[in-house]
């Protein structure tokens, strides 16, 4: 049999690989927070639901006459302002409890905590410290955007960014 050869001694060590992508756990408590909203804002869509439900239900148990009423008034009790203005307060239950579950979700699978961080990434991926220097760091002609605009592009190629969107 033969043997396999000795490592060398000097052999660089290799270090330890990365993990592509860390994230916090679903356990803990910045994740915990914002999936809260996200059931908040579920539980309050559950319940608007069953309201209009139950608002439907008795306007259909209202409208419908019994089996051997007369139907020469069958509508006794309608007020047309009475409904537009239940039919607005659920619409708009029904709305803010969706867009709230939205934010939640939202918050929760981009892992923003709060509306500081919200910006932050906004103002990041805009780039919007850049967009508004000073006065006397903007280009003063459009000849002179262009040769920053290549500037930047070759900085970003050199230092291997490639997040940027094109």
């Amino acid at each position: 049999m033969a043997r396999s050869p000795a490592p060398p001694v000097n052999s660089p060590q290799r270090p330890p690989p990365e993990s592509a992508y860390e994230s916090t756990p679903i356990t803990s408590a910045r994740s915990l927070r914002q999936l809260s909203v996200f059931f908040f804002g579920a539980t309050c869509f559950l319940a608007s639901t069953a309201l209009t439900r139950r608002a439907i239900y008795k306007r259909h148990l209202r409208v419908k006459p019994s089996f051997y009423a007369p139907n020469t008034n069958p509508h006794e009790h309608f007020s047309p302002v009475h409904e537009a203005v239940q039919a607005l307060n659920l619409a708009t239950m029904n709305c803010v409890s969706l867009g709230t579950m939205a934010l939640g979700g939202t918050m929760w699978a981009f892992d923003i905590a709060n509306l500081k961080e919200a910006q932050a990434r906004l103002r990041g991926r805009l780039n919007y410290d850049t967009i508004y220097q000073p006065g006397e760091a903007l280009p003063a002609s459009i000849m002179d955007l262009l040769v920053a605009s290549q500037e930047t592009v070759a900085k970003e190629e050199e230092d291997g960014n490639s997040e940027t969107p094109r």
